[in-house]
């Protein structure tokens, strides 16, 4: 063997053995690993960078558990308002509220029973009425201050005699009245029929009583006939008093007041007591004259002013609100009587 093949020998058997070792055992790579496949370790698939990436795979949706239904509420029976109750049977408050349902019930379906439930409820009315009458009469007997006779009898002798009284002090207040005081008449000298009428009713006064007269005329005409040939003419006095058509007729107290009586044509008598009336304010006459004039005896009339103090409800004390009436019942009547008891 030369020289030069013996080194060539000795190379292939280093690389036969180098073989045989490396199927034996594989050989470390001194590659330093990185994060996922390496491209080293997976150098077969060669540019695998460029291949699809896998498809990502959805979360799977989860489903809401589902809410578990109220557990069903109880029913609740809805009561109907209970009816109010009824006041005692037989009470004034029971046949208020019940006779008239018992009437309407007779009148739309009118049974023997309807019918005689509606007339023994009204048999308890006027039952209790006639009770009522009968105490009444006998409370009444027995307290001057209830009793309307002492005003205003009730006989038709008393009442003339209490009439006839009352006219003669009318009378005699008129004339006196006359004395000191006048009648304005507003009238209109065209076209007023009522003005007529109210002349003759003003001249009945002038006659019988003394009044003077005092005509003013409003249209500036003077009365039909010539009567009253003084007629003074408005200057404005009447719209001072309110007066806004004729005829009117005023009480002229000196030395400057004047009061109405009427504006419109009134009768006689309607014109002596609104005459009286006026006096009386104006302090022509006094009220005890004045209360003389009335047919009605208007002696210890109650002041309700006076009762602000008492108790409001008398149903609780009905005892001490019959005393503190008659004492002020007693009061007035002492008052209008001149202090007498």
């Amino acid at each position: 063997m030369t020289p030069l093949k013996f080194p060539i020998l000795l190379l292939a058997a280093a690389i036969s053995s180098t073989s045989l070792a490396g199927e034996t055992k594989p050989a470390e790579s001194k590659t330093p690993q990185v994060a996922g496949s390496s491209f080293y370790q997976d150098k077969e698939r060669g540019w695998f960078w460029y291949e699809d990436p896998p498809p990502e795979q959805e979360p799977e949706k989860l489903e809401p558990a589902p809410v578990p239904a109220p557990p069903p509420q109880a029913e609740t029976e809805v009561s109907e308002p209970a009816a109010p109750e009824l006041p005692p049977t037989g009470s004034v408050a029971w046949i208020r509220e019940m006779l008239p349902k018992l009437r309407d019930a007779a009148m739309d379906n009118p049974t023997k029973e309807n019918v005689s439930a509606y007339f023994w409820a009204q048999r308890i009315m006027l039952d209790k009425a006639e009770r009522f009458s009968r105490h009444s009469v006998d409370v009444i007997r027995n307290d001057p201050f209830l009793d309307e006779d002492m005003r205003y009898p009730a006989s038709n002798a008393a009442s003339d005699a209490l009439a006839t009284a009352a006219g003669k002090q009318k009378e005699t207040l008129l004339k006196l009245i006359a004395g000191s005081s006048a009648l304005m008449f507003f009238y209109n000298g065209n076209d007023c029929i009522l003005c007529e009428q109210a002349l003759a009713a003003v001249s009945a006064l002038e006659f019988r009583y003394g009044f003077t007269v005092m005509p003013v005329s409003m249209d500036g005409a003077p009365l039909p006939g010539g009567k009253y040939p003084n007629t003074q003419y408005d200057t404005g006095l009447a719209e001072q008093l309110g007066i806004i058509t004729s005829p009117a007729l005023a009480l002229v107290i000196p030395p400057n007041d004047v009061k109405i009586v009427s504006f419109s044509t009134v009768s006689m008598e309607t014109a002596t007591t609104r005459i009286l009336m006026a006096a009386n304010e104006a302090g022509l006459i006094s009220d005890q004259e004045y209360n003389a004039t009335s047919r009605l005896n208007t002696m210890g009339l109650i002041d309700a002013t006076k009762l602000a103090d008492a108790p409001p409800d008398a149903t609780k004390n009905p005892n001490e609100f019959v005393n503190r009436m008659r004492d002020e019942a007693r009061r007035a009547f002492q008052k209008d009587n001149g202090g007498a008891q």
